[in-house]
């Protein structure tokens, strides 16, 4: 993308991310005292009305055709309010991932019924790898969607395929977060898959990477204003407790874990925009931005807690609603180990020129 490219999309970001937060903090009045975190049929019905349900689709497909920065705009609100929802499953990956392999080489998928505020099954798809033929996987938001794009990566060759929800035997579970997940064993070698390259597997894996470190960015800049605000307001011993200085050390490595994390997903988003998926620029600040907001996530989380005391732990609280998702979303698409691991590979393997990308 161009300069001028760049500058339009920010713009358009920061149009949705208004948008966003306006949808997303009604639905967040609405989110009800449970563990259980289920989908909003009515909050995405009005993403699908808004067109932000599927931004980064083709036209064709209709989609908006937007890209990475706008998508990261309204991910990051909902992470940031803290309503479960499949944007990144939907959109940024079995969308993208049906997009990728084109025209369906099967029976046509299923794509569901249109939701309405009534609380009829939202038309969503999630998107799953299946890496070997019997494995069980989890895929996230399965028992809340119609369909599952399905990465199949167990043969010589990487292939792409979609399977109905309802032909598939799972076993429902809750994700820590609270959100809807299954363990499923996937079909493999399934006739009329359609064959896609390694650079789509791989990038299948880096989307899912940077669409969660985005998620953690916008989730950890929420718990630490709820810290500034908490320790402003709760008052022991005659003053506010962040007037003690141990206090006050705790919520400075918030803040300060969750403004290095938003640097460098934001940098790893623009370099995106800019570049490219495929460029080796683009796949160091992924992995930089992962394993760095999955480093953050222990401090800002274990703080924030220690902050707020007991009250923080109650499901009538909203620090639950982001904290919890947190460190589900930090072992998601590769650990903080692995993403530290794939950048000392990038550098050593000559793909990234450590210098110019540090001094750049």
């Amino acid at each position: 993308m161009t300069n001028e490219q760049i500058t339009d999309a920010a713009e358009v970001a920061a149009e949705l991310r208004t948008v966003a937060a306006d949808i997303f903090t009604d639905a967040a009045d609405r989110l009800a005292d449970t563990v259980a975190r289920p989908l909003d049929a009515q909050v995405w019905a009005t993403l699908e009305e808004t067109g932000l349900a599927r931004l980064t689709g083709s036209e064709d497909s209709g989609g908006s055709d937007a890209g990475w920065l706008e998508a990261a705009a309204v991910l990051g609100e909902a992470a940031s309010a803290g309503v479960p929802l499949p944007l990144l499953e939907h959109d940024l990956l079995a969308g993208w991932l049906r997009d990728a392999a084109g025209p369906p080489a099967s029976a046509e998928a299923p794509t569901g019924s249109p939701a309405d505020a009534a609380g009829s099954t939202p038309a969503i798809s999630t998107a799953a790898e299946a890496v070997a033929t019997g494995r069980p996987v989890t895929v996230p938001w399965l028992p809340a969607a119609a369909s599952v794009v399905v990465l199949d990566s167990s043969g010589e060759r990487p292939q792409v395929y979609e399977i109905a929800a309802s032909d598939l035997v799972f076993d429902e579970r809750t994700s820590v977060s609270g959100e809807p997940q299954a363990v499923v064993v996937l079909p493999t070698g399934v006739a009329g898959a359609v064959e896609v390259s390694a650079e789509v597997a791989d990038e299948f894996r880096y989307r899912g990477a940077l669409g969660r470190a985005v998620q953690m960015a916008g989730a950890g800049e929420a718990i630490s204003q709820l810290c500034v605000e908490h320790v402003t307001t709760r008052v022991q011993f005659g003053r506010p407790i962040g007037k003690f200085q141990a206090v006050q050390q705790l919520v400075t490595d918030v803040a300060s874990e969750a403004a290095l994390t938003r640097t460098i997903v934001d940098r790893a988003v623009l370099t995106v925009a800019e570049h490219g998926m495929q460029d080796a620029r683009s796949r160091f600040f992924i992995a930089a931005a992962k394993a760095c907001a999955g480093g953050a996530a222990e401090t800002i989380v274990r703080n924030a807690h220690q902050i707020h005391g007991a009250i923080g732990t109650t499901l009538e609280h909203s620090l639950q609603r982001r904290t919890r998702p947190v460190m589900g979303w930090r072992r998601e698409f590769g650990s903080t180990a692995e993403w530290e691991t794939r950048i000392e590979e990038l550098v050593l393997d000559g793909d990234a020129d450590l210098w110019e990308l540090v001094t750049a």
